[in-house]
């Protein structure tokens, strides 16, 4: 069978990823995103042309976090060594990104359906039963049309990335929040009506 190396180490500058592990599965007419954070929350964000984007948020328990942390930290050395080889086939397509503390990040990308390595297989078999599970849990968010943003809030976003209020602006267009992307150097600008639409939940600082 013939292989191809397509395990990428990322190592350009970049803020510190808050997820631990994340699977981003894509096909035509639709995509899933499944995030575990280092904070123990896990996230399901689907996607289809047409339909409001689903998403779920669940609190993992101790055991599930222990579970999906000892897994990743286990599978790492051999995807940061750029080990992990996989068959070429058509279609749709994975992307898998583990990001352990302390450990730089690494993202594989691969062809869904592809006959993977025995890594790969036994991350993807972790994340498969957190899916389900998530997959069968109504969609969770928080009330937050009426919340008045002030400096020191953190919110977690749709896309899964956490932002806190650094920066309170007047514009023309009104007042305009500046907000800083996880423990990193970047900045995002919304206004207070965005940011409400694109909240899920408001996490403590």
């Amino acid at each position: 069978m013939i292989s191809v190396l397509l395990s990428t180490l990322l190592a350009v500058a970049a803020p510190v990823p808050t997820y631990l592990v994340e699977r981003v599965v894509t096909a035509p007419g639709q995509s899933r995103r499944l995030s575990v954070y280092r904070d123990g929350w896990a996230a399901l964000v689907r996607e289809q042309p047409g339909e409001e984007k689903s998403v779920v948020w669940r609190q993992l328990g101790e055991v599930e976090l222990r579970v999906i942390s000892q897994v990743v930290e286990e599978c790492y050395p051999e995807l940061a060594d750029g080990q992990t080889q996989v068959g070429i086939l058509m279609g749709s397509s994975v992307e898998l990104r583990v990001a352990p503390p302390d450990k730089p990040p690494v993202t594989m990308r691969f062809p869904l359906g592809a006959v993977t390595n025995l890594v790969t297989t036994r991350l993807g078999q972790a994340l498969d039963g957190l899916e389900r599970a998530l997959a069968t849990e109504r969609v969770t968010r928080e009330d937050l049309r009426e919340w008045v943003p002030s400096v020191g809030d953190v919110v977690v976003l749709e896309d899964g990335r956490r932002v806190r209020v650094v920066e309170e602006l007047e514009s023309d267009a009104g007042q305009i929040l500046r907000l800083v992307v996880g423990d990193g150097p970047a900045n995002v600008f919304m206004s207070v009506a965005e940011l409400r639409r694109a909240a899920v939940r408001k996490v403590k600082p």
